[in-house]
């Protein structure tokens, strides 16, 4: 074989190899997380000084990859998750707090107003037993109100152990894809299409909590919370394990290396740690000032209506018991009868209201509510108004989130995406290259054969 054809063959597997690059990118254009390929060339010496050279030789495909795009997405898919997932609870939470059905307090003006109606004839049955009804009433939307929050941590507690158990399986399989790639890189083969895929892993891992990727020189990569305890060390992940506590909370325990570490649910950011904040930062604390608000209501109602007398001239009975240890019960009514309701301040009067006229200045009277002092009418309001601002806020975090996401993202893909009319040219190119080189063999075998008919 002459220089001249070695030269042609040279560039024609180099054009082959190239052309084999395009058609891969091209076939992978739409594959989540694939990082486009380059061929990597040089050009080989000659043998002599006066020698044109020696051809062309592929020294490599590599995947066009930038670390800190990467990274700068992955931070801003964990505060966009974040955000996302918390604004799935608080519409919710606002939602029902703001309804019409559960509102306290539409059952409070109910409640006061049926008392207002009495006073024109504090004996009658029928105005006394709309007092009850109302108070019945009231009674539900408390329960109501109370079991619909209760539920909502109930999905936060059984999407956590979800999460948590994505967690643990996305974390084993990065292990597993950095044992594999250590391997391979090891024995000089492609590992190309496996590091793509350990990409998406971490970004999938990313919507999920807060984290720290490292590559290794081995081609491993370790994976770690923003605090500093591992997800992934090399072939070894960390198992993750949610622990029921005695008072219905869930805590997090990590597990590596024969060591348990106890997770701080307020620093791990993602889906996760968006749990943890929706959970004691707006549905706890809701479902506390709700407990605040029975206790007093009761409490207010109970030490007024005792000091009266019912129509039959016995002493008062409590209108509400208060169990704060129910869910569904935490306000009930107490089973009296229209008859029963102490609404005079004298034994023997019937017709006396001054029990009742000190049931409506309730209204007026101030409770104490989440460490503050607030009127009884103003209490559900201030509760409505804190959830739906800290909705709002969310919402625009979460904006401002996905805007910096979606940036991060076209950054990304402007380096390491496909772009179809930049392979579409190097199609072109790679074929025109194809064809000179085939060109070049054909001269050099044209020439040999000139030669032989010399002799």
């Amino acid at each position: 074989m002459t220089v001249l054809s070695q030269i042609g063959y040279s560039g024609l597997q180099a054009a082959h190899t190239a052309l084999t690059v395009a058609g891969q990118n091209i076939a992978n254009v739409n594959t989540p997380g694939f990082n486009r390929l380059a061929l990597d060339t040089h050009s080989v010496a000659g043998h002599g000084r006066l020698s044109g050279g020696g051809g062309v030789e592929v020294t490599g495909i590599r995947r066009i990859v930038n670390d800190f795009n990467n990274q700068q997405l992955w931070r801003a898919t964990t505060d966009a998750k974040y955000h996302e997932t918390r604004q799935t609870y608080l519409t919710a939470l606002e939602s029902l707090v703001d309804s019409d059905g559960s509102s306290i307090s539409i059952g409070l003006d109910n409640l006061f107003a049926a008392l207002s109606e009495a006073t024109t004839a504090p004996d009658s049955i029928a105005l006394r037993q709309q007092i009850l009804n109302d108070a019945e009433e009231l009674t539900q939307r408390f329960n109501g109100l109370n079991g619909n929050i209760q539920s909502q941590i109930n999905a936060v507690h059984g999407q956590r152990q979800s999460m948590v158990n994505e967690i643990n399986g996305i974390s084993n399989n990065i292990a597993e894809l950095n044992d594999r790639i250590i391997q391979l890189e090891a024995s000089g083969r492609d590992t190309a299409s496996l590091r793509d895929h350990r990409d998406a892993l971490i970004k999938d891992l990313s919507e999920l909590v807060d984290i720290r990727p490292l590559e290794r020189a081995d081609g491993a990569i370790d994976v770690a919370l923003a605090n500093g305890q591992p997800l992934v060390s090399g072939r070894r992940a960390s198992e993750i394990e949610v622990v029921q506590t005695g008072a219905g909370e869930q805590q997090l325990v990590l597990s590596f290396a024969g060591t348990d570490f106890a997770l701080n649910q307020q620093r791990l950011g993602g889906s996760l740690g968006a749990l943890y904040d929706v959970e004691y930062g707006s549905l706890r604390p809701a479902q506390d000032e709700l407990h605040d608000m029975a206790g007093a209501i009761a409490e207010l109602f109970n030490d007024t209506i005792t000091q009266g007398f019912d129509l039959e001239g016995n002493a008062g009975q409590e209108l509400f018991v208060y169990n704060p240890a129910s869910t569904t019960g935490m306000l009930t009514l107490n089973p009296l009868r229209p008859e029963e309701l102490a609404l005079s301040s004298e034994p023997d009067e019937v017709g006396n209201s001054d029990i009742l006229s000190q049931l409506i200045e309730i209204r007026h009277a101030t409770i104490e509510v989440a460490g503050s002092n607030v009127p009884v009418n103003d209490a559900y309001a201030g509760l409505v108004g804190r959830v739906a601002s800290t909705s709002r806020q969310n919402q625009a975090d979460l904006e401002a989130a996905k805007s910096v996401q979606n940036s991060a993202q076209a950054q990304r893909d402007q380096v390491s995406a496909v772009n179809l009319d930049e392979e579409a040219i190097n199609l072109m190119t790679y074929t025109q290259a194809y064809q000179a080189n085939m060109r070049v063999i054909s001269t050099s075998n044209e020439l040999f054969a000139s030669l032989l008919t010399m002799f």
